[in-house]
């Protein structure tokens, strides 16, 4: 079994979401569904979880500053997959969705990451990426925890 370097842990945490990013990319190309990016996944990571956000949540959300995600969310919505409404407990506030378009590349995005967890799977083996995904899983809670104590 290889001797695992303790100092490359962020590399090679960075450059597994690498490979399954470039993964992403090619399915949703392969399905013919261009035009998303790494940053505009930083929305669907964030936003679907809560409902409607305000883009200053999202940013937090994301660590990154609000300009960014604004940046981000007019792209999103040039591409009619998100839309802003009124926030009701704030009108100088807007409330970011998703529009039906983009509640299906929601649908999408979930198909193309079940083919990765196959190839993943027949690369690692079933039971391996599941053990595996499961404690990153774990350590992402407790850090969590440890976090918001």
């Amino acid at each position: 079994m290889p001797k695992h370097k303790k100092h490359e842990l962020g590399q090679t945490l960075i450059l597994t979401l690498r490979d399954f990013q470039q993964r992403l990319d090619a399915d949703l190309s392969a399905r013919g569904i261009l035009g998303i990016r790494a940053r505009h996944r930083t929305v669907f990571m964030h936003l679907d979880r809560h409902g409607a956000s305000r883009n200053v949540d999202l940013a937090t959300a994301a660590g990154i500053r609000a300009q960014s995600m604004m940046k981000i969310v007019h792209e999103l919505e040039e591409l009619g997959l998100v839309t802003r409404k009124e926030d009701p407990l704030d009108s100088r506030a807007k409330l970011i969705e998703f529009t039906p378009s983009g509640q299906s590349l929601i649908e999408e995005l979930t198909q193309s990451t079940e083919t990765i967890w196959q190839q993943y799977a027949k690369l690692l083996g079933k039971r391996e990426l599941e053990q595996s995904f499961a404690s990153l899983q774990q350590l992402l809670s407790l850090s969590h925890q440890e976090q918001n104590k």
